[in-house]
């Protein structure tokens, strides 16, 4: 899911659908959702019965309005990898959103909401991006995000793909390999 000029768009599936042609690849993302309303949705993704989920999460939970604490963030995903399967699940960290911007999302907290994924990325085996650090160590950082500080570009999405995709064909090769054992 992505948004541009105020519209969503289905950005990230189409770049994933020419990368894996053969495959079937299903937005279930819905704006301005938060880990509390995907909850409401994880039986609908498991009735699908995908290879591969991929969980990104967290710039709305990290908005100081109608604040989410970490530890509830933490136990949603929780509970989504636990009914997904941790196979099957890509876990990204939350992305980075310009704090000078979006005063609503602050370092900091971008900062606790990352440690809360990585950890359960190693808590849970979950394959793991951490797309918070991949985007603040950009040397392009601005050109990363819309001027809202918030909503990527297409030289964000870029770098959301190159580290995607590796990382699902990553995870469908394990996939074989246990299959194949």
């Amino acid at each position: 899911m992505g948004l541009r000029d105020g519209k969503a768009t289905d950005t990230l599936a189409k770049r994933i659908r020419k990368d894996f042609q053969g495959y079937e690849v299903i937005n279930m993302s819905i704006a301005d959702y938060k880990t509390n309303n995907a909850m409401t949705r994880v039986d609908r993704v498991k009735k699908l019965d995908p290879r591969i989920v991929i969980l990104g999460f967290g710039i709305n939970d990290i908005s100081v309005d109608d604040e989410i604490k970490p530890g509830k963030f933490a136990a949603n995903l929780m509970s989504m990898i636990d009914t997904l399967g941790s196979q099957k699940v890509i876990l990204l960290s939350p992305p980075f959103a310009d704090w000078r911007k979006d005063p609503k999302r602050p370092w900091t907290r971008q900062l606790q909401f990352e440690l809360v994924t990585e950890h359960l990325s190693k808590q849970l085996d979950v394959s793991y991006i951490d797309l918070l650090h991949d985007m603040a160590n950009s040397a392009n950082l601005d050109d990363l995000l819309q001027t809202d500080g918030l909503h990527f570009t297409k030289q964000g999405y870029n770098l959301l793909e190159d580290e995607l995709i590796p990382e699902i064909k990553a995870t469908l090769a394990k996939q074989n390999e246990l299959v194949s054992n």
